[in-house]
């Protein structure tokens, strides 16, 4: 949970910027919305004079990654591609479904065993899917086996979008980058992981 913000206004091509205290926070973060918008997270006990300090050492290539998005927005706008509203609904429209019929693939397909070598019950097992519209990821999870969806992946190729719901889905399982978490999902994609990590990577949020 966010402890404080504020919004500072910049003449030199950054726009509104939003500076941002974390508890978690250890460091200075800057990222690039996918809307352009520039936000600054900062630990709780760092000054908002030296975030700004970090932000403008870093200035150039953050001004650039911004212009670049802007110039894919404002082309997007003019080729009629969907809108942020329209591509959130259609969202909230395939995810949730799409996630619960690899759910059920994935439960039948594999069987997860504990250290004893016990069978575990429903190991996919997931309370909620969230979608969120952020730049920093294509999914996560959390500790309460809610799973979080980038909206933007129902803009993807089937086959990544189910990756990206398949990826999170086995962290309900092993909450890590393990290699019983890869072998998991490389079973689950028929022995695709690597090259479709490989092609996700590739994609710019």
């Amino acid at each position: 949970m966010a402890l404080q913000a504020r919004t500072v206004k910049y003449e030199n091509g950054l726009g509104n910027v939003t500076y941002t205290k974390y508890p978690q926070s250890r460091s200075f973060r800057v990222i690039v919305s996918s809307k352009g918008e520039v936000k600054v997270t900062l630990p709780v006990y760092a000054s908002y004079h030296d975030a700004e300090k970090f932000l403008f050492s870093v200035g150039g290539k953050i001004l650039a990654r911004r212009q670049e998005i802007l110039k894919r927005l404002e082309a997007q706008a003019q080729a009629g591609a969907p809108s942020d509203y329209q591509t959130n609904k259609l969202a909230h429209k395939i995810l949730p479904q799409r996630t619960r019929q690899m759910y059920e693939m994935m439960t039948q397909k594999v069987t997860i065993r504990n250290r004893l070598g016990l069978v575990v019950k429903d190991p996919f097992r997931y309370n909620r899917v969230a979608i969120k519209n952020n730049s920093s990821n294509w999914g996560s999870c959390s500790t309460l086996r809610n799973i979080n969806l980038n909206m933007n992946l129902v803009k993807l190729p089937p086959e990544l979008m189910d990756y990206v719901i398949a990826h999170e889905l086995c962290h309900l399982v092993y909450p890590n980058h393990s290699q019983r978490f890869h072998a998991l999902l490389n079973a689950i994609t028929d022995g695709k992981e690597k090259a479709l990590a490989a092609r996700l990577k590739r994609i710019k949020l």
